[in-house]
């Protein structure tokens, strides 16, 4: 898997901010460490799949693929994204698809946080962004 990870993630960087150099943290870490950050960042003490802390997009989403020529400077951050490993690797067992493609999943769900999506808005953000994680997915999984 560790070959295929940096050139999709990419891959979706280059898709999504074509004009733009991005950066963004990845941490994979267990899930007493994820509970821990959820605690100190959100204020949930649970253990989750995956966390975001978007630093550019808070407010409205950039729209995938990019309908309009922007640019952000020579480096775009756009923040960090936590992904519990155990989770992971117990979620892709229970629904049947391989390791990396749930680590797949889990990137492509906490990179659309990091963009300004919300599942949590409401149902036509859900939606919004259950759209937005097939094309994602489709672009870094064919």
């Amino acid at each position: 898997m560790e070959r295929n990870v940096l050139p999709r993630m990419e891959s979706l960087l280059k898709f999504s901010f074509p004009r733009n150099d991005c950066h963004l943290s990845v941490l994979l870490v267990d899930d007493s460490s994820i509970r821990e950050i959820n605690r100190v960042r959100r204020n949930k003490d649970k253990a989750t799949d995956v966390l975001s802390f978007p630093l550019s997009f808070d407010l409205h989403p950039w729209d995938l693929p990019p309908k309009k020529e922007s640019s952000f400077g020579p480096i775009l951050p756009l923040g960090e994204i936590v992904i519990s490993w155990e989770t992971c690797k117990e979620q892709a067992k229970q629904i049947g698809h391989s390791d990396e493609e749930e680590f797949f999943r889990l990137f492509v769900h906490g990179f659309l946080h990091l963009i300004g999506y919300d599942h949590e808005r409401g149902f036509e953000d859900e939606a919004l962004m259950r759209r937005m994680e097939d094309l994602c997915l489709d672009l870094i999984l064919l």
